[in-house]
């Protein structure tokens, strides 16, 4: 192996040398001497002798000049005869890929893990060898786990107790950045010849022609580079793939909660997408949802396709309490990689959501007038669509007046519904900007109670506020006589899931009256999800803070509309509550490797925060750690392995306050599909790589590094060069005739 092979290409300049000492073997001079006869007597007698002095001349300038050549070309040799040249051991340094995929059971081998194998090439390569180095390192961890071991007797007995807990990891790795701290390695190796071996699976994922050469730049892609970093550093390179015959695998992709009321003793919707990672369809895969450890729900595919998944996802209803974190968990029958057949959730409701209506006050006198009575109209038709009497909705309703905002906290409402848009105190519109900010969700329905100038001027505010446009005047929607076209057009939005535009029958029986006719006036965060037939507004949604606003531009009563007494109203309500009271702390999971941040409270909980881990299999408790709050958060650094992590804080008073966070494998990795050998060497030959299997290189006996024997050339060259000059100054001209 040579550094710079295309100097090879100057060897034929060897050609030149031997033809230029041929000619001048040919050139001969005459020489006039009375003593011809004796002379040339004396030079057939040492001819021969003449003739070896020519050849060896012209053969030690031959060999100085292919010297030259290939000390430029820096040859590279391996195994013991460069371990005898250098004088030095070998630095093995093992770059193990422990990601999780690598927990593949060989099916056909009675389910023994690919790591295993991965294992026994590391026991290959620690043998009895005084001089040598090794150092261990797990991809999922920073710090090496063995760092320049000597491989004596004391030293692989500490490798093999190391070897002995190994076990792969539940986290997905890159293959770019895997040879980063072996190239750091290498450069700080002193006195050892650096050998890295990689040792992982090759997955289609991670080695797809993304990792292929830029030839536009001329560049190599970053984990090529690092191999030819790790070369140009004086290290060798050894890629072993530990992947063998390439097996089926099915894999749960999500499991999300799906829009909806989420509270206790009420079906909330699940849903699971299940992923084939096989090049042949999967039958009757069965799948199996588990509620607190207890099996709760079971569904059966009938086929996934190849490369495929399932579509629509697997849906579950489920009701759990309300009282505590509840452990959702959805699992696929056994396959060859155990890690991504689990799914977890954890999931707490409250006991019901409660929605604030806001209607106007009720005009004075003894007797309402008409306006008061259109309110409380509006604020009735509200209440039996979210809360009907004798069936739970998992929805409480609460109706005050404009002056409850002001007055009380509004945080333990899922989302407020402002009835006929009253007029509001500073106060009160500060506390509901504050709400919305925080997270929370609000339903604006103008009414004839409604001050446009109030809205305009207080609530819009030149687009700053939380109404999300200029209103202008209410407006008649006139008949159409001739289209009977539906006055309701509906874009793709959860609070309209259940509708498809005008397709909709029940949609299609709306009248509209009137409406507010609004401006709007380049507002790029304003999206509008339904209009009415003459392309006028009806329904707008607003982002504001971390929370969202919701828009109806025509009453919430029969008033302005038919709608109240249309079915489609409760439909529309129900996911509006559920869209408006949407918390996206409610439902997230986290992927082995995030940090957990608990946020801490130091006026109401004690600084120290612990954290108990996932129960492994065979462990009878689950460890925990405890950590101290740093400026109101305690940050658990990293997860390590999927399930629910329980975190407890304590109040000042010494209540216990516990909450469950499910923590999952990413399930791009359980995609184990392979590359063929020859589409790894198309990858991998812009940098020259060879790629070995466990066959080949169980095969091989060598785990020696390379030596460049350019200095040896160089002593040759001069050696060379010496022996040249005294054999040409003692050699005798040949004589012509």
């Amino acid at each position: 192996m040579f550094t710079y092979p295309a100097l090879l290409w100057l060897l034929p300049i060897l050609g030149a040398v031997i033809l230029i000492h041929l000619i001048n073997m040919l050139r001969h001079r005459r020489v006039e001497w009375a003593a011809m006869e004796f002379v040339l007597a004396s030079y057939k007698k040492s001819r021969t002798r003449i003739l070896f002095q020519q050849l060896l001349l012209m053969l030690l300038r031959t060999l100085a000049v292919a010297a030259i050549i290939l000390m430029f070309a820096s040859p590279q040799l391996e195994g013991h005869l460069a371990q005898w040249l250098s004088g030095r051991g070998t630095h093995h340094i093992i770059l193990l890929d422990d990601s999780y995929s690598l927990n593949e059971r060989n099916l056909a081998q009675g389910g023994v893990p690919l790591f295993d194998d991965a294992v026994a090439v590391i026991q290959q390569i620690a043998q009895y060898k005084p001089n040598d180095r090794l150092t261990l390192l797990k991809l999922s961890t920073a710090e090496p786990l063995l760092h320049e071991l000597p491989l004596h007797t004391d030293g692989l007995q500490t490798i093999q107790n190391v070897l002995a807990n190994l076990q792969p990891s539940s986290v997905a790795h890159e293959p770019s950045t895997m040879l980063t701290t072996a190239n750091d390695l290498v450069r700080q190796t002193v006195g050892l010849n650096p050998v890295v071996y990689f040792l992982s699976d090759f997955r289609r994922r991670n080695w797809a022609v993304s990792q292929a050469t830029l030839p536009d730049q001329g560049e190599y892609t970053p984990i090529l580079g690092q191999i030819e970093a790790i070369r140009q550093h004086g290290g060798t390179v050894r890629m072993i793939r530990i992947a063998q015959a390439e097996q089926p695998n099915l894999g749960i992709e999500h499991l999300h909660l799906v829009e909806g009321i989420h509270a206790a003793d009420v079906d909330i919707l699940l849903d699971a997408t299940i992923a084939n990672y096989g090049h042949h369809a999967a039958e009757n895969v069965l799948i199996t949802l588990f509620v607190n450890d207890q099996m709760r729900s079971q569904r059966t595919v009938p086929t996934i396709p190849p490369g495929g998944k399932t579509v629509p996802p697997i849906r579950f209803p489920v009701r759990v309490s309300g009282s505590e974190a509840n452990q959702i968990e959805v699992r696929l029958q056994p396959d060859a990689l155990p890690d991504d057949n689990h799914r977890y959730l954890a999931l707490q409701v409250p006991d019901a959501i409660e929605i604030l209506l806001i209607a106007p006050p009720p005009s004075a006198g003894s007797d309402y007038d008409a306006a008061s009575l259109r309110s409380e109209a509006s604020a009735q038709f509200v209440r039996v669509a979210l809360a009907p009497g004798g069936a739970r909705s998992g929805i409480l309703v609460r109706q005050e007046l404009p002056a409850f905002l002001a007055e009380q906290p509004l945080q333990r409402f899922s989302a407020i519904f402002l009835l006929d848009l009253p007029v509001l105190e500073p106060l009160a519109i500060r506390a509901l900007e504050n709400y919305v900010s925080a997270g929370g969700g609000v339903a604006f329905f103008p009414g004839a109670n409604t001050d446009l100038e109030f809205v305009r001027n207080h609530l819009y505010k030149a687009g700053t506020g939380l109404f999300p446009a200029a209103p202008m005047m209410v407006q008649e929607l006139l008949p159409d006589y001739l289209t009977n076209a539906a006055d309701i057009r509906v874009a793709p939005h959860p609070i309209f899931r259940l509708f498809s535009d005008t397709e909709s029958p029940l949609l299609g029986t709306v009248i509209v009256d009137r409406y507010l006719a609004v401006e709007l006036q380049n507002e790029p965060s304003v999206n509008v999800w339904a209009t009415l037939r003459n392309d006028a507004p009806l329904v707008l949604e607003k982002p504001f803070g971390a929370g969202r606003t919701m828009t109806f531009l025509t009453s919430a009563s029969p008033v302005w509309n038919n709608w109240a007494r249309n079915p489609s109203y409760v439909v529309v309500l129900l996911e509006l509550a559920a869209w408006l009271s949407k918390r996206p702390e409610q439902s997230r999971s986290f992927l082995v490797g995030d940090a957990l941040d608990v946020q801490v409270d130091p006026m109401e909980y004690e600084e120290r925060v612990r954290i108990a881990l996932p129960i492994r299999e065979g462990e009878s408790y689950a460890d925990s750690v405890q950590i101290d709050a740093v400026s109101g958060i305690a940050s658990f650094a990293r997860t390590e392995r999927p399930g629910f992590y329980a975190v407890h804080r304590r109040t000042r008073s010494g209540a216990e306050h516990s909450e469950l966070k499910a923590v999952n494998v990413n399930p791009l990795e359980g995609d184990i599909r392979q590359l063929d050998v020859t589409e790894i060497m198309d990858i991998l030959r812009p940098v020259r790589q060879p790629l070995e299997t466990l066959s080949s290189f169980g095969s091989a006996s060598d785990f020696s590094g390379s030596q460049s024997v350019s200095d040896w050339l160089l002593y040759a060259v001069i050696l060379f060069l010496l022996a040249e000059m005294f054999l040409a100054g003692r050699m005798v001209p040949p004589l012509g005739r």
